[in-house]
């Protein structure tokens, strides 16, 4: 106990002294020393969004404005501009760029104010500045500040115009909503109240270098836990704590999956132990009854002759009944042996006559090899046939065949009637209570019955055809 307190105390302490150099604070250090830093260049962030407000800057500004105006108003207008005719549309929404038109058509001036309260953007992109100079190039002073930034002659790199004609959309957008940190060409921009200091990248390099930092370029789709404009932080030598932390909650959890399976296969184990051993118990309590029963029909045997005729079937199902209550209090027992041995087998000394004694029930065409005598365990696999009988007179379609057949010490059972199954349906058939028809219980056990006796039962057709091979000792029948 002591030493998992030791070790939570060692993590929670390091954790203590990850958190006194986290992420946040190596920024702001960081950001302290680029300010002592002599910038390339400071801007004043008011200033620069009067003199290029935002939809000068943006790139979107240069098409054609299709959401904020109706369709079909601007196809109208398109129209005027072409003939200088109306009729104008009545849509409030176009008014300063009918305004506008008329003004080209009657070449008429505007005055500067017109621009601002216009919005700057003509409805079919760029500003209404740079369509309006190419109708009066006189104007060019006058009306310049009104243009889009990439409207005008390209500037010097070094100059703030320059500056913003060489950035791309996303650095457009995180300039103008003020971000703290951003790049843009190589220079990174810092934010200290008002104004925006700019950094070459042998400063900043250097700096954000010094406290361990590392910054990446944020694409639209990356995800990011630190994020300033469009800029990643990341810690350059960071702990491997959360790593190792992570490593072990993840080995625990394995550990804790790996004990609750190993914990229910021990309960599902102990489960199946304890119903076998209660079968056991009933198997072997049934015992006495059918054995007393036995001695009931060996007393009506001895006075057979005495029983009334009518009574002499009854008597016959009474006897194979017995019969048939013994063999299987003893199959039941072989089959509940803890150990798994293969069922015990007994001798049939005619297989063609034991054959066709289970047949005959079912109006089966045999097709039998040379008789012999086999060993075999009488009742299950007679529990099998009897069951593949019924089947194919059920739910088969006649006529129904057993063949055999003998090679490499196996006998070959082929059950076969004319239905349309084939091996594709042997995986649902061989499910108990799923299976369509009622043939998944018995068939299961079928199987079951089969492996027990180191054999193999296996489904192909149409049609339908049973293979059922077992491992026998058989010797020729004489006489």
């Amino acid at each position: 106990m002591k030493t998992y307190v030791l070790l939570f105390s060692l993590l929670f302490t390091t954790a203590s002294h990850a958190e006194g150099n986290s992420l946040p604070e190596r920024l702001e250090a960081a950001r302290t020393d680029l300010l002592e830093s002599e910038p390339v260049s400071t801007y004043d962030f008011r200033k620069l969004q009067s003199t290029y407000p935002s939809p000068l800057l943006l790139p979107s500004s240069l098409l054609p404005q299709t959401k904020e105006y109706p369709l079909s108003a601007l196809r109208q207008l398109y129209q005027n501009s072409l003939t200088c005719k109306g009729p104008w549309p009545y849509s409030p929404s176009v008014t300063q760029p009918v305004v506008f038109t008329r003004a080209i058509c009657n070449k008429t001036t505007l005055p500067p104010g017109w621009f601002v309260r216009s919005g700057y953007i003509h409805p079919g992109g760029g500003s209404y500045a740079y369509r309006y100079l190419a109708e009066h190039p006189g104007k060019v002073s006058e009306f310049s500040k009104f243009l889009h930034i990439k409207e005008h002659p390209l500037a010097s790199a070094t100059t703030l115009l320059g500056r913003l004609q060489r950035m791309n959309s996303d650095e457009i957008k995180v300039l103008i909503s003020g971000a703290r940190f951003f790049i843009a060409n190589g220079e990174l921009w810092v934010r200290n109240d008002n104004e925006y200091n700019l950094y070459n990248q042998s400063t900043w390099l250097k700096v954000l270098t010094s406290h361990d930092l590392h910054l990446k370029r944020l694409n639209r789709h990356d995800f990011c836990l630190a994020q300033n404009g469009n800029i990643c932080w990341r810690e350059e030598n960071k702990s491997h704590l959360t790593y190792y932390l992570l490593i072990c909650l993840l080995v625990s959890n394995a550990l804790l999956l790996l004990s609750w399976v190993i914990y229910r296969f021990r309960i599902r184990r102990r489960d199946m132990q304890e119903r076998m051993l209660i079968l056991q118990i009933l198997t072997h309590e049934l015992r006495t009854p059918i054995a007393s029963l036995a001695m009931t029909v060996e007393g009506f045997r001895r006075h057979f002759d005495e029983l009334p005729e009518g009574l002499y079937d009854e008597f016959r199902r009474l006897t194979d009944d017995s019969r048939r209550l013994r063999q299987l209090a003893e199959a039941s027992k072989d089959y509940l042996q803890a150990n798994q041995k293969q069922l015990s087998t007994q001798e049939v000394e005619s297989i063609n006559e034991w054959l066709g004694y289970l047949a005959e029930e079912y109006d089966v065409t045999l097709h039998l090899a040379e008789d012999r005598s086999v060993h075999v365990n009488i009742y299950w696999l007679g529990t099998c046939l009897d069951n593949l009988f019924s089947n194919a007179h059920k739910y088969g379609v006649a006529p129904i065949t057993l063949t055999t057949s003998y090679y490499d010490g196996k006998l070959k059972i082929v059950v076969q009637d004319q239905g349309p199954l084939s091996a594709k349906d042997w995986s649902k058939l061989r499910k108990p209570f799923v299976s369509e028809q009622g043939l998944g219980l018995g068939l299961t056990i079928v199987e079951s019955m089969i492996n027990r006796m180191g054999g193999k039962l296996k489904l192909i057709g149409p049609p339908t055809t049973f293979i059922l091979e077992i491992p026998c000792e058989s010797n020729s029948a004489t006489g």
